[in-house]
Formats: structure tokens, C-alpha cells, sequence
């Protein structure tokens, strides 16, 4: 399924069970941080709204600007593994406790998801 390329066409995506995927642009808050007007997908049927590549690039340099994401870590060495200190504020935000198992998935090439 591939999206408009240019997101001002009036074609939709059809979904066979959910609905429309439509573009538009709308005021994106996410906790509290206000990063102004950016494109959107939504679902015509329940309201779902995706951020598009482009848009997440805009919202992930806003938000290290800020100082409210990327805290810069240097890996070390155990053995066959590399270990990494988790900053305390992002620990307690995820409610992290010590010896508590996460699970880990990557994101591309150069993204860490850590999941409670």
C-alpha cells in the first residue's frame, strides 16, 4: 500500500476493515510540549492519528532541542554484550526498579526501544 506522495492529492487510502486514511494538518501536543502545526495521517473511521517519517523527524529534533530527549550514553564492554546506564529520570518515568526485566527491540538502524 503506498501513501500520496504529495499529501495536498484528494486520493484516500482505503483500509478493507478500518476506514479512510486521510492527510491533514493539525496542532501536535504531546506532554505538554507544543510543536506546532504538522502533517498528519488519521483514520477517517476511528480517529487514529500516525505521525508520518517526516513529521517524527520534526517532533524529535523540537524535542532534543529542548533537552527533554537524548541523553548522550557511552556503552561499556562486558564480555560478548555492551551495557548501558539508564538516566534516573527516564527510570523513574518508566517506573524501572532494579533487577526488573524489559524487553528490548530495535527501530532501524540507530533506534533503542526499551518496553516494561
Amino acid at each position: 500500500m503506498e501513501f500520496p506522495s504529495d499529501k495536498n492529492e484528494k486520493n484516500r487510502i482505503s483500509l478493507p476493515l478500518w476506514g479512510q486514511i486521510k492527510w491533514k494538518k493539525d496542532r501536535v501536543i504531546i506532554e505538554g510540549i507544543d510543536y506546532g502545526n504538522l502533517d498528519l495521517e488519521y483514520c477517517e473511521s476511528c480517529g487514529e492519528e500516525y505521525f508520518p517519517e517526516e513529521t517524527m523527524i520534526i517532533i524529535e529534533k523540537k524535542t532534543k532541542r529542548k533537552g527533554f530527549m537524548g541523553h548522550p550514553k557511552k556503552g561499556r564492554k562486558s564480555r560478548s554484550s555492551v551495557l548501558l546506564m539508564i538516566p534516573k529520570d527516564i527510570a523513574d518515568k518508566l517506573k524501572l526498579k532494579p533487577d526488573e526485566k524489559v524487553t528490548l527491540f530495535t527501530e532501524g538502524k540507530n533506534k533503542l526501544i526499551i518496553s516494561t
